[in-house]
């Protein structure tokens, strides 16, 4: 497999950017985290939230459908629904079920330390529940898929070839558990699972809704 090491490295400094602008777009909610109490603050911070959030993803939609048409030898893009991915998309709703029932069986067992960014995470519920709420079942979601599994692959492993697609299936899912959480493995390892859960739902559809459809799942279940 020939690689090419500049287009490379280029594709790696636009993925750097594009996580930059996301993490850049999530700091009205981090200001609102301050203040929960100011009403007016909350307001402002919520509009600026609001107009980050269209902005990207305008942004992520456009470059995405930009490279679809340029470069897409695994035929990304929308796919009809058929019987045979019904029933896989059954089979991936069975799977996270069963990795939800053994999210919560760890934790009640005290097994895995509680991760920092699930600390996080309920902090933030607790100060703004209803924001928080839409961020993490509607907004990240969508914004997160883009970007782990929709610019990822056509960055790095847009290929016909089944193999290249798998290895991207197992990187997405590691780069997503490391900007995560690293405070230890098996914190990094159930965000990884969840990763490559939806990296595997990507590049077997071949269509970001369902991976989409997923992550959605997942967030709502969670703040349940």
């Amino acid at each position: 497999m020939h690689i090419k090491w500049q287009q490379l490295f280029l594709n790696l400094l636009k993925f750097i950017g594009m996580f930059l602008i996301y993490e850049i777009g999530t700091i009205p909610l981090q200001l609102a985290y301050m203040l929960p109490n100011n009403v007016v603050f909350i307001l402002i911070a919520f509009g600026m939230y609001l107009i980050t959030m269209g902005f990207m993803l305008v942004l992520f939609i456009q470059i995405y459908r930009t490279q679809l048409s340029q470069h897409n030898p695994a035929h990304f893009g929308r796919q009809k629904l058929t019987n045979r991915l019904a029933v896989f998309m059954g089979v991936m709703v069975v799977l996270w079920l069963i990795f939800l029932a053994l999210q919560i069986w760890i934790s009640q067992h005290n097994l895995v330390p509680e991760s920092a960014n699930q600390k996080t995470v309920l902090a933030f519920v607790q100060a703004v529940p209803w924001w928080m709420g839409l961020d993490a079942v509607v907004f990240a979601p969508i914004i997160e898929e883009l970007l782990f599994r929709g610019l990822f692959f056509n960055w790095f492993f847009n290929s016909a070839d089944k193999r290249r697609q798998y290895l991207g299936v197992f990187i997405s899912g590691a780069v997503f558990a490391a900007v995560h959480d690293m405070s230890n493995f098996w914190s990094w390892l159930i965000y990884a699972v969840m990763g490559w859960l939806l990296a595997l739902t990507y590049a077997h559809t071949k269509d970001i809704r369902y991976n989409i459809g997923l992550h959605m799942f997942n967030n709502l279940i969670s703040l349940i």
